[in-house]
């Protein structure tokens, strides 16, 4: 095997691109990592058309090829579809959160984009959204996109193609979700493309392995049609009668998934209760898997300089100097209107930030809440984020019924959640299971102190040290943690400092990208090459 000078990323998500969950963080940010330490770095994403008007395109395509896929309607008549390799860098990273200096140090991570006319009929990531559903009925928001799979093909053999047609062979292929997991098995698979890759190595990075994310193809003759594989091949990645992307890379690539804790979950799998049998299936297959903990840029959300993170005020978690933070409290509710100020004075403003999905626990959260709005001692609570229509409608009620406890924004703002997250004093992660957690990371990052289900790579915030957390996952148990945390706030305030200054301190000391990528993937690149 060559030396590892080049990673190419493959994914259908990048910060300041194409953004859905925290596949876009941990992509950004371990690729500008890692181009910081040297190494030439590209990420390979789709041109979705709602991402037109945050990038800067070179105005000449790098080189144009077809993709041979099947045909929707009848899936045996084939079809090729055009795709146009075009490069571009991304609009001062994260927008106004980041600033200038953001932006030069995301310019040495190179954007291939995939452009073809599949992608850019998207509005969403993975979803149809209410104006897809207005076009269409039956393209209900919030719902996945019907050619989920073309997508999925066209971005995986379109790097490769790519790859190929620029004679640009990277060291390493480092494919993102079951979205990027075929392309191992097709690299070495294909006859033609087999040769010219030979020293790549491929690794598999499982961000969620949950009912509904491993992208399975649910017949294994469709799915050879899709991938070029051999039956053979599908064959052994078959998994409850459906042909698995994760389970397929396995012989192919080095397997790692985004904690050491989930990967721990996942390998107890008894049947098929964690990740529908996959854990169980590496476990008795032998398969190398392991966790590498997702990091930060700590530097993008440091609070001690709102001219990079576009906060209102600075402040210092780390010392204590907290003045900035009522600042950003004040600015959340001149965004929100009086209700985020309701209650009194003084009293802890608790938060939910992410995707309104039975994962997260948001039912378990809004039965919380009315338990302690029955009790009467409900605290102040945020919460923004998108789901599907029954999901955004619970939550609107909620805030009808409890208008002076609970503010619900229906949307995705990032610049709306950066200000949340500032001023925050606790954040609320009651998810199910976690593969990593990355909001809980932003909030030790911004004096936001979590609040976590003891799940998964929610385990490693450390009760009473860096966070606080619970086990049993039923609202009695989360309405009682919050209650904890509301009476630390009233009554214990010097040991919730201690938390927040050892949450943000932390941060720097041992979750950088730089050190995820020294001391977890540099070492899982070289092991792909034994």
């Amino acid at each position: 095997m060559t030396p590892i000078g080049s990673v190419w990323h493959v994914a259908r998500e990048y910060a300041g691109v194409a953004e859905a969950g925290g596949v876009k963080d941990m992509v950004r940010g371990l690729a500008e990592a890692q181009a910081r330490s040297g190494m030439t770095v590209t990420a390979v994403v789709p041109l979705y058309g709602f991402a037109r008007d945050r990038l800067v395109l070179e105005p000449a395509p790098l080189a144009s090829f077809t993709v041979r896929l099947p045909d929707l309607e009848t899936w045996s008549r084939m079809e090729d579809e055009p795709v146009t390799i075009r490069e571009a860098r991304a609009e001062a990273g994260r927008e106004a959160r980041t600033g200038a200096e953001r932006g030069t140090r995301a310019e040495a991570v190179r954007l291939l984009l995939l452009d073809s006319p599949r992608f850019a009929n998207k509005r969403d990531v993975y979803t149809w959204t209410a104006e897809d559903e207005r076009e269409n009925p039956h393209r209900r928001k919030g719902s996945g996109h019907w050619d989920v799979h073309h997508l999925n093909l066209l971005l995986q053999r379109g790097a490769l193609e790519a790859a190929v047609l620029l004679g640009e062979i990277p060291s390493v292929f480092h494919c993102h979700d079951g979205h990027a997991a075929f392309l191992p098995a097709i690299a070495r698979e294909d006859a033609r493309l087999a040769p010219r890759l030979a020293e790549s190595r491929m690794v598999v990075t499982i961000h969620n392995a949950g009912e509904g994310y491993h992208q399975e193809i649910w017949d294994p003759k469709v799915a050879g049609l899709l991938t070029g594989l051999d039956a053979g091949v599908i064959a052994k990645g078959v998994l409850r009668g459906k042909a698995d992307p994760f389970l397929i890379a396995a012989p192919y690539a080095r397997i790692n998934t985004v904690s050491e804790e989930y990967a721990a979950e996942l390998l107890a799998e008894r049947d098929a209760e964690m990740a529908g049998g996959l854990g169980r299936a590496y476990r008795e297959r032998g398969v190398p898997f392991t966790g590498i903990t997702n990091g930060v840029d700590g530097e993008a959300w440091d609070p001690r300089h709102p001219e990079r993170t576009g906060l209102p005020s600075a402040f210092d978690p780390g010392s204590g100097d907290l003045a900035g933070k009522h600042h950003c409290r004040e600015a959340l509710v001149a965004r929100l209107g009086p209700r985020a100020a309701a209650g009194e004075p003084g009293q802890p403003l608790f938060a939910f930030v992410g995707r309104l999905t039975g994962q997260k626990g948001v039912d378990v959260l809004q039965a919380a809440i009315r338990v302690l709005a029955q009790s009467g001692d409900c605290p102040l609570f945020v919460m923004l984020g998108t789901g599907d229509r029954a999901a955004e409608g619970t939550m609107h009620a909620l805030a009808r019924d409890l208008r002076d406890r609970f503010v619900f924004a229906a949307s995705w703002d990032p610049s709306l959640a950066d200000l949340i997250y500032a001023a925050a004093d606790f954040l609320v992660l009651p998810s199910v299971y976690e593969p990593c957690g990355l909001v809980d990371f932003h909030g030790q990052v911004v004096g936001a102190v979590p609040l976590v289900h003891a799940i998964g790579g929610l385990r490693k915030v450390r009760d009473g040290e860096t966070g606080y957390s619970y086990e049993n996952q039923d609202p009695s148990t989360l309405a009682a943690a919050i209650r904890r945390c509301a009476r630390i706030h009233r009554e214990d305030p010097a040991a919730l400092a201690a938390v927040r200054r050892r949450a943000f301190r932390e941060i720097f000391d041992l979750h950088t990208w730089d050190r995820v990528h020294r001391e977890g993937y540099l070492p899982l690149y070289r092991a792909a090459g034994a």
